[in-house]
C-alpha cells in the first residue's frame, strides 16, 4: 500500500492547493517538505524539515528519496487538483464503451471513492511489473483513453515509487538544478525500471504561479535546463522545434522519446545489476 505522500513546498503556505484538494483520508498520510524558515508557517499540518534552507528543488527530492527508502510511496507538487477525465466509466474498457464514455465525458473533481481506487490500483502496479507510477497533465490529449493508462512515458507533477526497486540515490545524477524530474524519469527508464501513467486520473497545475521554482526560475532557465537534459540523453531527447511565449521570452521545447529510453533501457539491466 502507498504509506506517504511527500508534498515540498516552498512560499505557499497560504495556498496549499494540493492538499486542499486531497480528500482527508489521503492528507492522513500525507507530509509537507519545508525549508527550516519555513517550519512554523504550516499550522497543524504535519511536516519533515529539510537540513537547511535554499536546498533548492533537486536536493529535496534526492533528500525525500533517502527518507523514503524501501518503501511504496508518492511525491506530489504543491499546487495540484486532480480530475477523472470520465466520471462513471472505470478503466480497460473495450473501445466501443470507451468511444460511447467519451461523447458524454465531462471532467470532474475526484470523489473518495476515485481516490481509494487510484491508490489502491497504483499499489497493485507498483507490485507488480512496474517500479514507479503517476498521473498524465490534465492539459494534455488522453492517449489510452480506453485502458486508462499507458506504459513507459513521461510523468510530471505526481509520482509513485516502490522503495524496493529503485537503485541507491548514490547511483543516480542528480546535478540538474530543473529539469530534475524528467531527468530522473529517464535514468529509471534507462535502467529498464518501467512505470505506469494514469491517462483517466489526471492532474492539472499551474506551472507558473508564484512560489515555489518560481521564487528564482526565469524562462532562461527553463530553456538552459533543457539545453541540459539533451546533453544528459541525446538519444532520448531533442529540440522539438516548437516555442511557447511567456512573458515575451520564448521557452523552447523539447520532444522525448521516453518509450525508446526503456525498450533499450531493458537490453542494459545487466549494467546495473
Amino acid at each position: 500500500m502507498i504509506e506517504i505522500i511527500y508534498i515540498p513546498t516552498l512560499g505557499r503556505h497560504n495556498d496549499q492547493a494540493t492538499w486542499d484538494n486531497m480528500p482527508s483520508f489521503v492528507r492522513d498520510i500525507t507530509v509537507l517538505v519545508v525549508q527550516p524558515h519555513e517550519e512554523h508557517l504550516h499550522g497543524d499540518k504535519p511536516i519533515l524539515v529539510l537540513p537547511e534552507d535554499n536546498y533548492g528543488i533537486t536536493k529535496t527530492r534526492r533528500w525525500i528519496y533517502d527518507h523514503a527508502g524501501d518503501i511504496e510511496y508518492g511525491v506530489f507538487d504543491d499546487d495540484l487538483r486532480w480530475v477523472d477525465r470520465n466520471p462513471g466509466y472505470g478503466i480497460e474498457m473495450t473501445k466501443e464503451v470507451a468511444d460511447a464514455s467519451w461523447l458524454i465525458k465531462k471532467k470532474q473533481p475526484m470523489t473518495d471513492d476515485d481516490w481509494r481506487f487510484y491508490l489502491e490500483k497504483t499499489s497493485e502496479w507498483l507490485n507488480g511489473d512496474f517500479a514507479f507510477a503517476g498521473s498524465r497533465l490534465g492539459n494534455m490529449p488522453p492517449y489510452k483513453w480506453h485502458d486508462g493508462y499507458y506504459d513507459n512515458t513521461s510523468i510530471f507533477c505526481a509520482y509513485f515509487f516502490n522503495g524496493k526497486k529503485l537503485p541507491l540515490s548514490s547511483e543516480l545524477d542528480w546535478s540538474l538544478d530543473l529539469a530534475e524530474d524528467a531527468h530522473l524519469v529517464l535514468q529509471l527508464l534507462e535502467r529498464g525500471l518501467s512505470n505506469r501513467c494514469w491517462d483517466k486520473f489526471v492532474v492539472l497545475s499551474d506551472q507558473f504561479q508564484d512560489g515555489g521554482c518560481n521564487t528564482f526560475r526565469t524562462i532562461h532557465d527553463t530553456n538552459r535546463s533543457h539545453e541540459q537534459l539533451i546533453e544528459k540523453h541525446p538519444k532520448y531527447v531533442k529540440w522539438s522545434g516548437k516555442t511557447k511565449m511567456i512573458d515575451g521570452i520564448e521557452m523552447k521545447k523539447v520532444s522525448v522519446r521516453w518509450g525508446q529510453a526503456y525498450k533499450e533501457g531493458l537490453t542494459s539491466l545487466d549494467k546495473f545489476s
